[in-house]
């Protein structure tokens, strides 16, 4: 599966044609992840694009191409590569009636064409765009009619678009696709094209309806399940993931206030995206999710808060292990309500910035751990509350940590100087206060010995109140 940073702005850009230099050119995923190795590049290096001058297509040169082929005939190359040449493309006007050789999106999801097929399939309507890629359907719809297209750049179509797509059949993490990357992607002149989702049972969502542009209903929807930006509804009875692909609703605080456990839809809608094993609804805008009700019972977001609400308590910015992935830091919540640290920025005295990208929720007058990278790296057997990546880095000559949420600097503490091996720079347990905690006269280095089961030598509490008074 092709993964990239969510563009619903994307869904806005002018109709233009992408016409695809291919190369060495990496997918990105939603996390940042270089996905390259299912990316298919063509031997030549470049390919022309299909289609008449009149229809706005270019070849990877940037120069018009000139087509010389009958309409309707396949001549494409048949190099397992994802290149393609002008003399495959047919050409006069709108494609949207197809030719007698031209293959279908049915042919590629039901097997008929086998993968690293060399494919012209016109006269399919754009669904969601991606930051490298976009989601096709036959305007006929129905099971197997959807696929996803991968460009390996910034695609230049926009929803409801018509396109004709040069490219060769790929799997990309289970996920059929046409990679064309060293093809074609061809706009017609039909815009504006409003498919209507196929309406689908929850325990139905499968292979057939891959990529294809689904709705599920039921009254309501509720949310079941948060991780990151995705989150899971109850459909029937059947658990349906909502995925962040191509928009991520909990990230809308405008549309979709007090979005948590219990909130509900009464319709989600979106192309199924296949992506880690799972089939998943993505929608791509707030349009898709319909009849929003909010959650009565959902904590405060970072956005809510204001300053001296979170107060930074303590400090592990040398600890005994040699790397920094067991660096933590400590937060207390200076208010009577659960907080969603989800969205929380975190800063050192040269804005190098990390942010809590997962939900990590501290109850009033708590203690909550957030510690450097990720789950993967942390040493400790007390667990942290959330992570924050690989900056800031907490130096051990001396730094600061700021905590910022998007309106505010909600938090600055007292900067430490050089910092022992093993020990956390802890505020006073009796200058609890967001002002105080700004003095370098209430803090100290830790005297409390830390037990953990699997890190020894170290002092200090995470997640727990400091208990020795800074002299």
């Amino acid at each position: 599966m092709t993964r990239a940073i969510p563009y619903s702005a994307f869904l806005s850009l002018p109709l233009l044609v992408a016409a695809c230099a291919s190369g060495d050119q990496g997918r990105t995923t939603a996390g940042g992840l270089d996905d390259s190795a299912g990316s298919s590049s063509s031997d030549g290096g470049s390919a022309a694009a299909s289609g008449d001058s009149d229809a706005g297509t270019v070849d990877s040169s940037g120069a018009a191409a000139t087509d010389t082929t009958a309409p309707g005939t396949d001549d494409t190359a048949t190099d397992t590569s994802a290149s393609a040449s002008a003399e495959g493309s047919g050409s006069e006007g709108s494609s949207s009636g197809g030719g007698a050789d031209d293959d279908t999106i049915y042919e590629i999801q039901d097997g008929t064409l086998a993968t690293g097929t060399d494919v012209d399939v016109r006269g399919v309507v754009v669904t969601g765009v991606s930051g490298n890629a976009f989601f096709v359907q036959e305007p006929a719809g129905g099971e197997y009619s959807g696929v996803y297209v991968y460009v390996g750049e910034v695609p230049s179509v926009s929803v409801g678009d018509e396109v004709d797509i040069l490219g060769v059949t790929a799997e990309f993490d289970d996920l059929t696709e046409i990679d064309a990357s060293g093809g074609s992607v061809t706009a017609t002149g039909t815009t504006g094209v409003e498919l209507t989702p196929e309406l689908v049972d929850a325990a139905q969502l499968g292979e057939p309806w891959e990529a294809v542009l689904v709705r599920v209903e039921d009254e309501p929807l509720v949310v079941v399940a948060l991780s990151g930006q995705e989150f899971a509804v109850e459909a029937g009875g059947v658990e349906v993931t909502i995925d962040d692909f191509l928009y991520s609703a909990p990230a809308d605080d405008l549309s979709f206030p007090s979005f948590w456990f219990d909130a509900g839809f009464t319709a989600i809608q979106g192309p199924l995206n296949f992506f880690d094993g799972e089939f998943k609804i993505a929608p791509r805008t707030a349009a898709d999710l319909e009849g929003y009700i909010e959650a009565t019972d959902a904590p405060f977001g970072v956005d809510d808060l204001l300053p001296g609400d979170l107060i930074v308590t303590e400090v592990m910015a040398n600890p005994t292990c040699p790397l920094d992935t067991c660096e933590w830091i400590e937060v207390f919540n200076n208010t009577d309500a659960d907080i969603n640290l989800q969205g929380l920025r975190i800063q050192d005295d040269a804005t190098n910035e990390g942010i809590v990208d997962d939900i990590a929720v501290v109850g009033p007058s708590s203690y909550a751990v957030i510690a450097s990278h990720d789950m993967t790296t942390w040493p400790y057997a007390v667990a942290a509350d959330g992570y924050f990546g690989t900056l800031p880095s907490l130096t051990n000559t001396g730094n600061t940590v700021v905590l910022l949420n998007a309106f505010d600097v909600l938090d600055e503490m007292a900067a430490w100087g050089s910092a022992p091996t093993g020990r956390s720079w802890s505020l006073d347990p009796f200058a609890l206060d967001p002002a105080d905690n700004d003095l370098v006269g209430n803090w100290c280095f830790s005297a409390d010995a830390l037990v953990d089961a699997n890190v020894g030598g170290e002092y200090g509490t995470p997640g727990a109140a400091n208990g020795f008074a800074c002299d």
